[in-house]
């Protein structure tokens, strides 16, 4: 397992040091929906299943809604 840090809206953007193989294992860890949510491995959008590496810092955001207009 990686050691890493999160940051995440659904937590006001606290930093909060995780250990975990995937985004997607620290999503349901924390227990957060990734529904609407992009996810940022060191400042590059990744899939949920990246595997992560010690030092990693993981952001999960919601995604812009665009308007039609």
């Amino acid at each position: 397992m990686a050691n890493v840090t999160v940051v995440s809206y659904h937590n006001g953007g606290m930093p909060r040091d995780m250990e975990g193989n995937t985004p997607a294992e620290l999503a349901r860890v924390m227990d957060i929906s990734l529904t609407g949510v992009k996810v940022y491995v060191d400042d590059d959008e990744v899939k949920t299943s990246k595997h992560l590496a010690d030092g990693d810092i993981v952001s999960f955001q919601r995604s812009k809604v665009s308007s039609g207009c």
